[in-house]
């Protein structure tokens, strides 16, 4: 691979670039969403060959080297929020940082120019208060390169052709900040959230069981906040919340909607669903946004997990997408069952998507044993994302994931106890493995019918033993007893 050179000073630091080799994210890493980072500094590009002499800057901060590595490829990856959903990796060496933004973001946008600001340049524009521009090399990737030590604070603008991102550096500390819409829909974002704070509170005021308390508001994922992503931002919206019950048997229903704000302010809201748990039981995690079928528009990515729900649980669609008429579930969104987390399963930073499949049950307070779970589950089952815009739960990047993840190889045994005790979370974990690995369902069964006391003590029959013999039946999308 060629690699040319070209370095310049901005505000007094000297920057140069390099092109590197992805490396694999590990099963479990969620991918971040495509949002932003921060900027003031050497910046370095592949449009042209060759050195510019510079002066000595009066005051750099502290680095192990003079000027930038040659190559990043040896360095750490750093996890800068937002970078994996722009297209963009970034990677630290030697007191430097480089952030390789490839030919198109999450969102279908294509990396254009990157520049610095600098705001006490007496400029009547900004374009005039502009540093020195770099803009993509001939395979599309736009390569930035700062200093990324000491204390001197840098930011650098990234355009894309759809959106741009503020990338602010301080010292050994990066972020991506969105900067591709205005004071309207910062206001629409606002009264959004707003909107869900007076609904929380609407709650607290409520008579009877209805009412929530402040504990139990306290515990309530952050609903209404904005997720940007190209040109505009999603956000899952509370529009309701009612307690029922008391004690062991209380739970809340929730009203959720998924809600899309352009950079007009503008907004589109579609119903998300509702949803029964117990206190604290429904967790939420960032938003993601990617547009996984290159049709220009980003979807909406949910990652939601139920901790504690019923037997009648249901599960919202995991994607969301937009158009004109409106927002609504994607078409090519797998089904989810307990929840669903944003998964990096290769190379090619598309987020894949992980979820227990029909593997999760959700328990009374006697289910067999004395310290029943609200919930067990098996293995994480993992849904790769195809160029297509459609996700595959069995080929090899879905089955590599689960044999790295939990089922390293065939358990010896299915029932784990110790100290006397049932091990119920490493017992249903063990089942998936098993059968992944091709145990039979008569073989799991007949274990668990000769495990019965451990499972279910002295009654005849439990919810947790029925359960493991029902899930036994069941098939694994993968198979991992073939090489």
């Amino acid at each position: 691979m060629r690699n040319f050179g070209f370095w310049l000073v901005v505000g007094g630091l000297l920057g140069g670039c390099s092109k590197t080799e992805p490396v694999p994210s590990q099963v479990s890493a969620p991918a971040p969403n495509a949002s932003g980072v921060d900027a003031s500094g050497a910046l370095s590009s592949d449009a042209a060959p060759g050195p510019v002499a510079v002066a000595a800057p009066t005051a750099a901060p502290p680095l192990t080297a003079p000027g930038p590595p040659a190559s990043f490829k040896e360095g750490a990856k750093e996890p800068i929020g937002g970078a994996v959903g722009l297209g963009c990796e970034a990677t630290s060496l030697d007191g430097w940082l480089q952030l390789l933004c490839r030919k198109k973001n999450g969102t279908g946008g294509h990396p254009v120019r990157a520049f610095t600001l600098d705001p006490s340049a007496k400029a009547a524009t900004e374009e005039e208060a502009r540093g020195q521009e770099l803009t993509t090399d001939e395979q599309g990737e736009l390569t930035i390169v700062v200093p990324y030590a000491g204390e001197a604070q840098r930011d650098v603008t990234i355009e894309w052709t759809d959106t741009s991102y503020t990338l602010h550096v301080k010292g050994a500390k990066a972020t991506l900040e969105w900067a591709a819409a205005g004071l309207p829909h910062r206001r629409a974002c606002q009264k959004l959230m707003d909107e869900n704070k007076a609904v929380v509170a609407a709650a607290q005021r409520a008579e009877g069981e209805a009412r929530l308390t402040t504990t139990e508001a306290a515990k309530l994922p952050r609903f209404g906040t904005c997720r940007e992503g190209g040109l505009g931002s999603w956000a899952l919206s509370l529009a309701a919340i009612r307690g029922k019950g008391e004690g062991a048997a209380r739970t809340h229903r929730l009203e959720l909607e998924v809600v899309r704000i352009d950079v007009e302010g503008s907004r589109k809201a579609a119903r998300f669903g509702a949803v029964e748990v117990a206190p604290g039981g429904f967790e939420l995690a960032a938003l993601q946004v990617y547009d996984y079928d290159d049709d220009g528009r980003d979807e909406l990515i949910v990652p939601y997990e139920l901790k504690a729900g019923s037997s009648e649980a249901t599960f919202p669609p995991p994607i969301w997408a937009f158009d004109d008429a409106g927002v609504a579930p994607y078409a090519h969104a797998p089904a989810v069952n307990g929840g669903v987390a944003v998964e990096q399963l290769d190379f090619d930073m598309r987020p894949d998507l992980s979820t227990y499949g029909p593997f999760v049950v959700y328990f009374d307070a006697d289910c067999g044993i004395k310290a029943c779970p609200a919930r067990i589950t098996g293995p994480k089952l993992y849904w790769h994302s195809t160029q297509s815009g459609t996700f595959a739960d069995a080929d090899e990047a879905s089955r590599s994931a689960l044999k790295r993840s939990m089922c390293q190889k065939k358990p010896e045994r299915v029932v784990v106890e110790a100290s006397g005790s049932l091990n119920v979370a490493q017992t249903a974990k063990n089942l998936v493995c098993a059968r992944a690995y091709g145990a039979s369902a008569d073989a799991v069964a007949t274990e668990l019918t000769e495990k019965h006391a451990a499972l279910c003590g002295d009654a005849v029959s439990c919810a947790l033993e029925s359960t493991l013999k029902s899930w036994a039946k069941l098939p694994v999308p993968v198979d991992l007893a073939t090489k």
